[in-house]
């Protein structure tokens, strides 16, 4: 299975939420992938995409138990066959 990288965890939000910077295009179809780091383990899901267009935040809803401090400037990705579906603008799972 091959995953793509969208983007860099920065910190965490007060309300529990991971902040990452993502760098792909069309963001918005992001929300709802389930985000993993480079060794496939799950990290969460998108809840939403903020900020600018040219500059957009996703802000990921962590699964129970994770350490999100941990992944403080780590890179985060999605599966690549989902991506590619959510760019198509089809549904994801």
């Amino acid at each position: 299975m091959s995953l793509r990288r969208i983007g860099t965890i920065l910190h965490i939000a007060k309300d529990g939420l991971i902040v990452a910077r993502v760098n792909v295009d069309r963001a918005d179809r992001l929300v709802g992938l389930t985000v993993m780091d480079y060794s496939m383990r799950r990290i969460g899901n998108i809840k939403d995409i903020v900020g600018p267009v040219s500059s957009p935040y996703a802000l990921i809803k962590p699964v129970k138990g994770l350490n999100a401090s941990e992944y403080i400037g780590k890179q985060v990705y999605v599966r690549g066959v989902d991506l590619e579906r959510a760019m198509r603008g089809g549904r994801h799972e």
